[in-house]
């Protein structure tokens, strides 16, 4: 269940870090690693209350972040293939000033290399993402990979000295499968960790509201005894749902919920690389119908800005409704909406908002092209940080170069990961 948590907020988070990357934000300083070896294209991230930047370093191990951060106080991250985060907190910023001279020094990480195929077929998954963990259960150190078109994977950053559990979780059509005990030695590569992937089950069908027999867009989750398989999915508009990863065969539970609704369904057998259909009824009352309204989120490069919030308020009811940007900058609105001229307003982090006025919208047809462009916010409204990046010298060559998707990926798992550990001791202490 840990795992599919971080899988939740992982998209938003790295739509966040691929937007701030587009916002260009300002603070400057060095990355180095052990030995004082010059950290060349590690990515430092600062976020705060009142702001967020991104930049790369130089050739020179040196950045500067100068756009998007407001006056407020910021934790400052790096990251860099071959090498653990780097971390440093409550660095104060002042809006059309400089912060100067933020340095970090950075300590080499180990390396887990391998290959993931289907278990019967021996075909090579690829886009499957890996993640390794530590045994322990810590979330001090997590790395993530994402499978090649050969279905050969590396992860190359944030894993120090220690033994993993490396997973492929949830797998399109396959059934998440975790290699436990592999030992990892900072400076050194760990190789042929591979993984095979047995067929996934599916369950799949509709959801209706009694007795109106409308669909429900509600959150469906399938476990079979043990939760020794686990799957997901969300129900569309029309109540349409499909789980296609994580179910090997067995018997399942099937929970279908919907804001204070359930309905609990045990007993569903499932085969592995086969269909099962599964229509269930709540008791729950849908929502009114609603118009839908779309368009997309760029910045004044006509770049796309994930994650951005998009709202609607009626001008003459009380209706709205709100929505937020898929990783192309698009976004729908499809329900909340009723017929009435609207007032859209788009708002992302490092942007100015801006608004649309006198947007028609007509319930049960879509309004489309509703299109957003955000100015940055300017480098007068922000503050600066900047400062080098250092680290250890790197013995293994392919982790030396940069890949700034991986880091993106890296860094949104270890946050999640370490958020959602803590709400796990909470609870734990209750």
């Amino acid at each position: 269940m840990m795992i599919f948590a971080v899988v939740s907020g992982l998209l938003v988070n790295a739509s966040f870090l691929i937007f701030t990357k587009a916002s260009g934000q300002a603070f400057s300083g060095t990355v180095h690693g052990a030995g004082g070896v010059l950290v060349v294209g590690a990515m430092v991230m600062a976020s705060g209350e009142n702001g967020s930047g991104f930049a790369l370093t130089n050739a020179l191990g040196q950045y500067s972040i100068t756009e998007g951060l407001k006056t407020g106080n910021y934790t400052v991250r790096t990251m860099a293939n071959g090498y653990l985060e780097g971390k440093i907190d409550n660095v104060h910023v002042t809006a059309g000033q400089a912060t100067t001279g933020i340095a970090f020094y950075l300590h080499l990480s180990g390396g887990i290399s391998g290959r993931v195929t289907e278990t019967d077929s021996g075909i090579p998954l690829n886009n499957t993402m890996l993640m390794a963990s530590l045994s322990n259960g810590s979330t001090a150190f997590i790395g993530t990979a994402v499978t090649d078109v050969n279905g050969n994977y590396t992860i190359a950053m944030n894993l120090g000295t220690g033994t993993y559990n490396v997973t492929a979780f949830f797998p399109e059509g396959h059934v998440q499968t975790t290699v436990s005990g592999k030992v990892v030695v900072a400076g050194q590569e760990t190789k042929n960790v591979n993984l095979q992937l047995d067929r996934s089950g599916v369950i799949w069908g509709r959801i209706t509201a009694s007795p109106s027999g409308r669909g429900l867009n509600a959150t469906v989750s399938a476990y079979s005894s043990g939760f020794t398989y686990v799957g997901t999915a969300e129900a569309n508009d029309t109540g349409y749902y499909r789980i296609s990863s994580g179910l090997g065969t067995s018997t399942y539970t099937v929970i279908a919920s919907y804001d204070s609704s359930f309905n609990m369904t045990s007993g569903v057998s499932v085969t592995a690389g086969a269909e099962t259909r599964l229509d269930l009824e709540m008791s729950a009352t849908p929502p009114p119908p609603s118009g839908i309204l779309m368009g997309r989120v760029t910045d004044t490069n006509s770049q796309p800005i994930p994650h951005a919030f998009v709202a609607a308020e009626g001008d003459g009811t009380s209706s709205q409704g709100d929505a937020f940007t898929d990783d192309q900058g698009d976004y729908e609105i499809s329900s909340g909406l009723q017929n009435d001229t609207y007032t859209v307003t788009a708002s992302a982090a490092g942007y100015t908002s801006v608004d649309v006025q006198g947007v028609s919208v007509t319930v049960d047809q879509v309004t489309s092209e509703i299109d957003f462009r955000l100015p940055k916010i300017p480098p007068a409204q922000s503050g600066t940080i900047s400062g080098s990046v250092q680290g250890d010298e790197n013995p293994i060559p392919e982790f030396a170069s940069p890949i700034v998707i991986l880091i993106i990926l890296t860094v949104t798992v270890v946050l999640f990961a370490r958020r959602l550990k803590v709400k796990t001791d909470r609870a734990e202490m209750l």
